[in-house]
């Protein structure tokens, strides 16, 4: 291989790192959940008692200029005992989260007992009293308990954006 063949790849390779970068780095994810709550009911599902599990929360898009796009990801409950043993993990998706702004996250879903009592056990209370008291909600403050991990995203140009949105109602 000659040093023009050489200089030749190396381009390429710059171009196409340049142009990965340009795609997914400089977009600063989220970091924290913002106002995390938890609601747990008793309920009956296919005549079997269960519990349902509401989850509210979102992840603020802290970037001037990328709008966050098919955000998606996993919010846990972990034993902040030492361990991190993650008790349940819940997934989510949020479509665009524009700069600035907010994308919410809720989530309901119907546990079976055996995947409710573990993290009824964390919150500090278990299977009978949240039968007696009807319902347990916690807001956390911190995150010792509560987590995110996002696994898939994309970001886009907010101008960019707009135009496509623009175009599309133009059609």
């Amino acid at each position: 291989m000659n040093n023009g063949t050489r200089l030749s790849l190396n381009a390429t390779a710059a171009a196409i790192i340049a142009a990965c970068m340009a795609v997914t780095g400089c977009a600063k994810l989220p970091e924290k959940l913002v106002s995390p709550t938890l609601k747990i009911e008793p309920a009956v599902v296919d005549s079997k008692e269960g519990y349902k599990l509401t989850l509210n929360t979102g992840l603020q898009n802290e970037n001037s200029g990328y709008a966050l796009i098919d955000v998606k990801g996993d919010v846990f409950f972990k034993d902040a005992g030492g361990r991190s043993r993650q008790v349940l993990a819940l997934p989510f998706e949020v479509p665009v989260i524009l700069p600035f702004d907010t994308g919410l996250i809720d989530i309901e879903k119907t546990l079976p007992e055996n995947e409710a009592v573990p993290l009824l056990n964390l919150l500090g209370s278990d299977r009978e009293k949240l039968n007696a008291d009807k319902v347990l909600e916690r807001t956390f403050t911190d995150d010792s308990t509560i987590g995110f991990e996002i696994t898939s995203y994309k970001k886009k140009d907010i101008i960019e954006l707009l135009k496509e949105r623009l175009n599309e109602k133009n059609k």
